[in-house]
């Protein structure tokens, strides 16, 4: 994501930009269990009349920051295409009468079909990910070449059923050239009743083969609201109303990286950091004290993350001559665009050099605060 992809910074947030926090606490889940997306309303409009007019493309690319549900709207939809047939909306399936146009692409979490695909059973879906690196217990950097080949045969097979084949791949824009490639022929010569499903973070780093073979639809980042509703639904209470601010200003509206920047104390980092810049001068012993806490990986992250989103955010300002977003209100901002502009670089060279350096990282928090004030 570029910085300038962030959320509109000239509208202002209040108390009511974060809805009622109604919903009752259900708990997010995996992509392949859940059994809601919301947020992408006018998408799911876009496909039901894809389906309802017979023209579901080949081979589909979903395109957005990370975190704000298309793998999940994904398995809504393959779930939808395995269950009603190629004859469209449910009710009619592959032999009845002519169904009616599609409303929705819900299911019922009771049914074979979503069972099937929820447990990786399902005869006519496969879903491809990166592989588990043995060693680390992570996933690996990249969908190798290897694994993306396992699309094609699996398409060319006739489907249980008479009905669709769905391939879902996750991260495919971590595959190289060669596992791109690997693609190609399926989708010069897509067999009938196939559909390949592309979840991209980057758009950038597909390859232009690929992307001119296939419909690019483009996810928005979550607005507060809905943010809100899912965090809700997550952790069981309202967050209070300043700590609510701060997750909307940091997650770029991906329920993802909401989620973690919770798990991992991002939003009492970023209230530290904000009451530290607030003064002047700077209280030392504050810097110093939360320097000696940032002993994780996951705490300097969110160091990092807070620094760049905040000059991301000025610069944003700046350029478009709009005052500075909450919860940055209490800075002083006072240089010009092009000050800022040098600031951001030099910061995210710092840091860069920080992680591939394997710096002490409590000597790159305090340097990070150096660095600001310089």
């Amino acid at each position: 994501m570029s910085m300038f992809d962030a959320i509109d910074m000239g509208e202002e947030l209040n108390e009511d930009d974060f809805g009622s926090f109604t919903t009752e606490a259900e708990g997010l889940k995996a992509p392949r269990d859940a059994t809601f997306c919301v947020g992408h309303d006018n998408i799911e409009s876009h496909v039901l009349s894809l389906i309802n007019s017979g023209n579901i493309p080949h081979a589909l690319i979903f395109s957005g920051v990370e975190g704000i549900g298309k793998s999940t709207f994904a398995f809504r939809l393959a779930r939808y295409l395995l269950k009603n047939g190629v004859g469209g909306s449910a009710d009619g399936g592959l032999f009845g009468d002519t169904p009616p146009p599609a409303t929705s692409l819900s299911i019922n979490n009771k049914d074979p079909v979503f069972k099937q695909i929820a447990s990786g059973g399902h005869p006519d879906f496969l879903f491809i990910h990166r592989p588990i690196d043995e060693r680390k217990g992570t996933p690996k950097n990249n969908l190798d070449v290897d694994t993306a080949r396992k699309t094609t045969p699996f398409l060319r097979k006739t489907a249980s059923d008479g009905g669709w084949r769905v391939v879902l791949v996750d991260d495919a824009d971590t595959m190289n050239r060669n596992a791109q490639n690997a693609l190609l022929k399926i989708l010069e010569e897509p067999p009938k009743n196939a559909i390949l499903i592309l979840i991209c973070h980057r758009l950038g780093n597909m390859i232009p083969t690929i992307r001119s073979r296939c419909r690019v639809i483009h996810f928005d980042p979550l607005t507060s609201d809905t943010l809100s509703d899912l965090m809700q639904r997550e952790i069981g209470e309202s967050l209070p109303y300043e700590e609510r601010q701060i997750l909307s200003f940091l997650s770029d509206g991906s329920i993802g990286l909401a989620k973690t920047i919770i798990d991992t104390g991002g939003i009492e980092t970023a209230q530290q950091i904000i009451s530290i810049l607030e003064q002047a001068p700077y209280d030392m012993t504050e810097i110093h004290n939360l320097s000696n806490s940032v002993n994780k990986d996951e705490a300097f992250k969110n160091i990092e993350r807070f620094f760049l989103k905040m000059i991301e955010a000025v610069i944003f300002a700046k350029a478009q001559n709009q005052s500075i977003q909450t919860p940055l209100t209490g800075i002083k901002f006072d240089n010009d665009l092009a000050f800022w502009l040098q600031k951001y670089e030099a910061m995210k060279a710092h840091f860069s050099q920080a992680q591939f350096s394997n710096l002490d990282k409590k000597l790159a928090t305090l340097n990070a605060f150096i660095l600001f004030k310089e």
